[in-house]
């Protein structure tokens, strides 16, 4: 856990959602796999050639930015597949229930948090995704507001989603810390507003959430 310029006063948290709320590398790489599958089978064109363009795209992404984009991010520039069109690929794509199972720590968690915060989901998924998988580990009821790709219309990191966010909590970003696993898509616009940061690289770092801002 890494945690930026955590704020006096927090009262509520931006919670990201794949690799921050379970880790399952399986099930996060079958999300891209499933993808370019589906996304060849439209197009009639190989998914090894659609995929040799994404990683390239993703090379020169890296090597302009020192950042790795995300993947709506980067079917739009490799491919200009739009927003619109990603939000209906991954509803055919993705499937958390193949994958993850009910966490019982992770709902203690979230539970001790939402006693003390109030809380926002922020995810590069559509909401409806989000959902099904929130059930799946058995924490849905923690968070009732959900940003999603399609209600953003933007992949974060773009601001719009962060915006929304707050505006869900009805907080200022001055009060606000952001939970996630990439720093340059989760924290860093937050951290621009004003907002603390938290990078966690395991699920220890999630479960360790309440004592960690209790001592703050």
């Amino acid at each position: 856990m890494v945690a930026y310029n955590l704020p006096k006063d927090v009262r509520g948290l931006i919670f990201d959602m794949d690799l921050t709320l379970y880790r399952h590398e399986d099930y996060y790489a079958s999300q891209i796999k499933n993808q370019v599958l589906v996304l060849a089978a439209d197009l009639g064109r190989p998914a090894a050639e659609l995929q040799s363009l994404i990683e390239a795209w993703q090379n020169d992404f890296w090597s302009r930015t020192g950042q790795k984009p995300s993947f709506g991010n980067t079917l739009l520039g490799a491919l200009g597949v739009p927003i619109v069109q990603s939000v209906a690929l991954r509803r055919r794509a993705i499937r958390p229930e193949d994958y993850l199972l009910a966490d019982p720590h992770l709902e203690t968690t979230l539970a001790l948090l939402e006693s003390r915060y109030r809380l926002v989901l922020v995810t590069n998924n559509p909401a409806d995704i989000a959902i099904r998988t929130l059930k799946v580990l058995g924490v849905e009821r923690f968070f009732p507001r959900i940003i999603g790709l399609d209600e953003s219309g933007h992949s974060k990191p773009h601001p719009r989603a962060f915006h929304l966010a707050y505006a869900a909590l009805n907080l200022d970003p001055g009060q606000v810390v952001s939970v996630g696993d990439r720093y340059s898509v989760d924290l860093e616009v937050p951290l621009q507003r004003g907002s603390g940061g938290i990078l966690v690289e395991q699920m220890e770092d999630v479960y360790a959430l309440p004592a960690f801002l209790s001592s703050m």
